[in-house]
């Protein structure tokens, strides 16, 4: 026994030294610590977990995912909280060619975790799934299989599916299961409540097939609940009989009732402004608030100081030291505040947006985690110059470029900006627009409009194509698979879209200075193979790049800017 204690204490105490070198940057003394640990205690988890997160982030992908595996197995609940978003990192990367029985459980201990978001999975989850069930035969043995595996639970009552195949695979088993005469039974019952998530999730994107209940009768709630919202009376029929049907009643009624309340109780920061393009923005976001989302992960603590003062073209002397105030300017449905929330607690956060409806479930979603420092508030940014307070940083992420004048969208964040602040946007890049553009072009000449019948139509469209096809490159993105989505993808009611030199211009003309320019690794890269150790804030070597590489910028520019003193 004293043995055992000693050399637990030996290993112990190397894990905390790779951990202090590891703070102190020192990364083979972490390196070593941690191997001379495993090599002494092979299962100890602390061990096991640190190296399986160094060397995630350092590069070997495939054993860092096969030591957070196992360190999910070993581990205390506060170290799986700090493992699994690594993990869940590395297994949505993965594209499996066959089902594996560890990559099954893996994905069960991610989405078991709080730490992990959900949506981050929908991919290889789908993939997963579909290999793992093979064909689908539309029996009761392959529907009742389907309720009681945790995985298939999990996947569609937590994320939005986001793959071509299993749409197809969903529309099958809701067939089925319409046909079904003897709805009695835990398993059927938790497979249509998933069912019913998924669809909510969605917004009911995929067409419905005939025979699917239309009344809202309470014989008809469950299982109409795959194709529209539970209506409150269905909801009480029902009741809360087992997690899934609570977790059913409460996401699809009592959750949309909340956020329907919060709207009327939103203060409003400023009047609503006369500009037709906002107006029509302004009605898209309330018909369908975007992004679709549920609880965040719980992020890691940092401060969004040290992201500020590392920025390459900062002048830390203009910006100081204060760094508390942050306006997100278009913030949507809240994501984006919530998790700065919850990152960075010293933060005073306004979230303002046009839509009352996107903003009460950010309210909502806040009130449940109990934030106290981010208020959410009614907004036009063009209406700013009313607003006295000033920010020591805004961020608005894909929102000016859906105004009009862009520019004048900048011009008005820029004014509630203190002198020496900083501003973070996030617009969209015309190269890597085109595959939209086309889609633009195919919606007008079929005469589609923003209605929910007609983006129905369009991603059938687009689903019946042959994957050779151009426009059939959309079933790639996330957002084709819900209403709000693909209505904020292609239906727009407007988007100007940028090159990098342009981005210059539009930056200089509101008096404002590059500071910084976020680029995702393979983007990084690409830079650095052409120009080597050449200044990133160059956005005319940029441009060179995304000519070469046109997608490179799919998910936006990121870019940040200082306003002078």
């Amino acid at each position: 026994m004293g043995e055992t204690i000693q050399r637990n204490q030996a290993a112990d105490a190397l894990v905390a030294t790779a951990e202090r070198a590891l703070a102190a940057g020192d990364l083979n003394g972490a390196f070593a610590a941690y191997k001379a640990c495993l090599a002494q205690h092979r299962d100890h988890p602390g061990a096991v977990a640190g190296m399986g997160l160094f060397l995630a982030r350092h590069g070997e992908a495939a054993t860092a995912t096969q030591l957070l595996s196992r360190a999910m197995e070993l581990a205390d609940a506060d170290l799986r909280a700090r493992v699994a978003p690594a993990l869940a990192g590395l297994l949505a990367e993965l594209s499996p060619r066959a089902w594996h029985r560890q990559l099954d459980a893996d994905l069960n201990a991610c989405f078991a975790a709080t730490t992990v978001e959900p949506q981050g999975l929908a991919r290889v989850t789908a993939e997963t799934l579909l290999l793992k069930q093979g064909g689908f035969d539309g029996s009761a043995a392959a529907l009742e299989a389907m309720g009681g595996d945790p995985l298939w639970l999990a996947f569609l009552s937590r994320c939005v599916n986001v793959s071509a195949e299993m749409e197809a695979r969903l529309n099958a088993v809701r067939a089925a299961l319409l046909a079904v005469e003897d709805m009695e039974g835990e398993t059927l019952g938790a497979l249509v409540c998933a069912l019913g998530l998924s669809g909510f999730a969605s917004e009911y994107a995929a067409r419905t097939p005939s025979g699917a209940p239309s009344g809202t009768s309470d014989a008809v709630g469950l299982i109409a609940s795959m194709f529209r919202p539970l209506t409150v009376i269905e909801a009480t029929a029902l009741g809360q009989d087992g997690p899934m049907q609570a977790q059913l009643v409460l996401r699809t009624v009592t959750e949309p009732e909340r956020e329907r309340t919060l709207r009327e109780t939103l203060p409003t920061l400023t009047p609503e402004g006369e500009d037709a393009v906002s107006v029509a923005v302004r009605e898209q976001y309330e018909a369908n608030p975007y992004p679709r989302w549920s609880a965040p992960p719980a992020p890691s603590l940092r401060a969004l100081r040290d992201a500020v003062f590392a920025l390459p073209g900062l002048d830390r002397r203009a910006f100081g030291e204060q760094a508390e105030r942050l306006l997100v300017a278009g913030c949507g449905t809240g994501f984006e505040p919530i998790d700065l929330a919850r990152m960075d607690r010293s933060l005073n956060i306004m979230a303002m947006d046009l839509s009352r409806a996107s903003l009460a479930h950010g309210a909502r979603v806040a009130d449940e985690l109990g934030l106290t420092n981010v208020r959410f508030v009614q907004g036009d940014i063009l209406a700013l110059d009313l607003v006295e307070e000033r920010f020591d940083i805004v961020t608005s992420t894909g929102v000016i470029h859906h105004m009009a004048r862009p520019q004048d969208g900048l011009a008005k964040l820029a004014g509630v900006t203190r002198p020496g602040g900083v501003i973070r946007l996030g617009l969209y890049s015309e190269r890597a627009r085109a595959l939209v553009r086309l889609a633009h072009d195919v919606i007008a000449e079929r005469g589609w409009r923003a209605t929910d019948e007609d983006i129905r139509a369009f991603r059938a469209h687009v689903l019946a194509l042959p994957d050779g096809e151009p426009l059939a490159a959309l079933k790639q993105s996330a957002d084709f698979y819900s209403l709000s989505g693909c209505r904020d993808l292609v239906f727009h009611v407007q988007e100007h879209r940028y090159t990098p030199p342009q981005l210059a211009e539009l930056v200089e003309g509101a008096g404002l200075r590059l500071v910084g320019f976020e680029a995702p690794p393979e983007a990084i890269g690409r830079f650095r193979e052409m120009f080597g150790a050449a200044d990133p804030l160059d956005l005319n070597l940029w441009d060179r790049v995304e000519a070469q590489h046109p997608t490179l910028f799919a998910g936006m520019y990121h870019l940040w800017a200082q306003k002078p003193v």
